[in-house]
């Protein structure tokens, strides 16, 4: 049986590379891996983690999801290579914590063209050929936060609800081309995306946030982090992309370690035309802490 042709972005770090070496390292071989990354100066940990597979079931290709250029070219040689893509990972994502009115404009639509033009770009790349076959699957990396927007995180959700919206749209058309569609939405992952950001923060102006919506920030931070101290690790999120692209797992929304907003998700989806839902979050993130070092 003939290995799946497997393009991923945002290779680096985190879900990407654990991702793909984990495929890459199938002991029945049923996976050939093109692992992307914008920077091929970080491809180090990559090489040495899958350094069995390199050449064979592992291959590393630069690729930038911000650049038409760069994603029609990688997706160009993988076809002319191989013939096919099979499946396709959009993994390649930032995130940054931050008030609003601190987030330059310019520093919002580059997180858009990572999450939700990056994401576009490849789908466009690679749909006319899984259109002639007739075949593929297509994987977004949403998330939590693209179900149930947190505060704070309000550039994150609003590109991961873009992402959501584009493939609520088009999974139904694709199944008219037995192409598959899949919606990961992970919870708290154990991975660098944040510091990723890194260059981006040192540009927000954090001081121009009022010191009401400073001391809130902190108080969101804190119930934040408490939620979210039970981080899966990439590497099981790895495993359950192995089960959906196997057919193991055929949801076209996957969840993962969502249980610490099951009730603000659940209260959504039930209570939508209602207050409820933001009322929860309300009171989930903005609750008094017994430090009154926090109190407003």
């Amino acid at each position: 049986m003939a290995s799946q042709i497997v393009l991923i972005s945002g290779c680096s770090s985190g879900i990407g590379l654990a991702t793909a070496v984990f495929l890459a390292k199938d002991a029945d071989k049923r996976f050939k891996v093109y692992a992307t990354m914008r920077n091929l100066a970080k491809k180090g940990q990559l090489e040495e983690e899958g350094k069995e597979c390199l050449g064979d079931t592992l291959i590393i290709k630069q690729m930038d999801v911000c650049s038409d250029e760069s994603v029609e070219k990688a997706v160009k040689e993988v076809l002319d290579a191989e013939g096919r893509i099979d499946v396709l990972f959009n993994n390649a994502g930032v995130s940054f914590y931050s008030p609003v009115e601190c987030v330059p404009i310019s520093i919002a639509q580059d997180m858009f063209n990572v999450n939700f033009f990056g994401t576009l770009r490849l789908i466009k790349a690679v749909l006319p050929s899984m259109k002639t076959r007739q075949s593929g699957h297509i994987i977004n990396n949403s998330s939590v936060s693209g179900i149930m927007g947190i505060p704070f995180l309000d550039i994150y959700s609003a590109s991961k609800f873009a992402v959501e919206g584009l493939s609520e749209s088009l999974a139904p058309l694709l199944q008219q081309f037995d192409i598959r569609y899949t919606l990961l939405e992970p919870g708290p992952i154990d991975t660098l995306i944040g510091e990723n950001a890194t260059e981006w923060s040192k540009t927000m102006d954090n001081g121009t946030a009022d010191e009401k919506t400073a001391k809130l920030q902190g108080i969101a931070g804190k119930k934040f982090e408490e939620l979210v101290s039970k981080k899966m690790k990439s590497i099981e999120i790895a495993a359950i992309v192995k089960e959906i692209i196997l057919g193991q797992n055929t949801n076209f929304r996957c969840l993962t370690n969502v249980e610490f907003l099951n009730e603000e998700i659940a209260a959504k989806l039930k209570d939508s035309a209602t207050n409820k839902p933001m009322e929860m979050i309300k009171t989930r993130f903005f609750e008094e802490q017994k430090d009154e070092s926090y109190n407003i």
